[in-house]
Parts: structure tokens; C-alpha cells; sequence
């Protein structure tokens, strides 16, 4: 669990970055701030409920 807990994120993160990258019409410091805020947000939502998870399961 605790290497799920390390790689799901980093892999949501990664591929949502690049996938906001590949879609940006221009490329700005905001525009790039963006792109990489949301899949920020998504990283630490899922390494949240894996944590939620375990938390579950250990109860």
C-alpha cells in the first residue's frame, strides 16, 4: 500500500500535466500555472483517499 500511495499520484499528476500541456493554445506563466494547479489538486485528492483507504482498512 505504501507504494500505491507514492506512485497513483505521481502518475495522475504526470499524465493530467501532460495532457493540460499538449492542450494549451498559447503558452504563458498563467496558462502553465494552471495546467499544472488542477493536476496538483487531483494528485493530493487521490493520495487522500488512499490514505482514507488505508485509514478504512486498518479500522
Amino acid at each position: 500500500m505504501k507504494s500505491l500511495e507514492r506512485i497513483l499520484p505521481i502518475f495522475v499528476f504526470v499524465v493530467l500535466l501532460g495532457s493540460k500541456l499538449l492542450n494549451l493554445s498559447h503558452f504563458s506563466f498563467v496558462s502553465f500555472f494552471f495546467a499544472a494547479f488542477w493536476p496538483l489538486v487531483a494528485g493530493v485528492f487521490v493520495f487522500g483517499l488512499i490514505k482514507l483507504l488505508w485509514w478504512w482498512v486498518q479500522r
